[in-house]
């Protein structure tokens, strides 16, 4: 799950700046870019919630509370 989130990051990172600079050149290719770098956004968040529902399992399993 790390390196999805990292490439994740990365991709959206590396197609925002560069969708930013097609608008000047190619709207077209602009666009794609953006397409590209909201469904990196959303494999992000999936990814996130994902990790976090695991946090939550370990932690109710874990849990020492009712002594």
């Amino acid at each position: 799950m790390e390196k999805v989130k990292y490439i994740s990051m990365i991709t959206a990172i590396f197609t925002q700046i560069t969708g930013i600079i097609f608008l000047f050149i190619n709207i077209k290719i602009a666009f794609g870019l953006f397409y590209v770098y909201f469904f990196s956004l959303l494999v992000l968040l999936v990814v996130f919630i994902k990790s976090r529902m695991d946090e939550k399992k370990e932690d109710d399993k874990n849990d020492y509370r009712d002594y």
